[in-house]
């Protein structure tokens, strides 16, 4: 587990570097923010309600136009006496359809916590997804993805997010 996180730590070093490199040459740095629905799945408790509001931000930076990295930060919600929250750090491909739509796939490694009344819990693994980006200018988009986070953490639940949001490119 002290491997794990010392990845996270490393990976989240690099895209801070990247992201610094990207600010100074003006190409491949974005930032975003997403807001949807998440429902909790499984694990060693039942929760009073499985579908809340959720939401995530990110830093992301394209090493070309179809491969890309985000690191990120996601909150669950409250699903009645458990909350839920994590960060991620994501390799990204993007898969041109037209000049304004894209198909995007995700998979990366994800640090969760659960704090429920009886306590919290953390741990590190993997994150999934899918989604489409629509370019409404060089700079600026609009994407719609599903995610799927595996928590590491009682019991091994999961999280779906359908999430809508924006990016800006820099």
């Amino acid at each position: 587990m002290k491997f794990k996180t010392q990845l996270l730590a490393a990976c989240v070093v690099g895209v801070c570097a990247m992201s610094a490199q990207a600010q100074v040459s003006g190409t491949g740095l974005y930032l975003g923010g997403s807001v949807g629905q998440s429902k909790w799945k499984g694990g060693d408790f039942d929760v009073l309600d499985s579908n809340k509001v959720g939401g995530k931000i990110y830093a992301g930076f394209e090493f070309t136009p179809m491969i890309g990295m985000e690191l990120g930060y996601v909150n669950f919600g409250d699903f009645g006496g458990l909350n839920a929250d994590g960060v991620f750090l994501d390799g990204v491909g993007k898969i041109p359809f037209t000049p304004q739509w894209a198909g995007l796939v995700r998979l990366g490694v994800f640090q969760g916590k659960v704090d429920t009344d009886a306590g919290n819990d953390r741990g590190t693994s993997w994150k999934a997804g899918l989604g489409v980006q629509y370019n409404l200018t060089p700079n600026a988009a609009l994407r719609g993805e599903y995610e799927r986070y595996k928590f590491d953490a009682l019991g091994g639940p999961k999280a779906d997010m359908i999430t809508v949001g924006f990016n800006y490119r820099f």
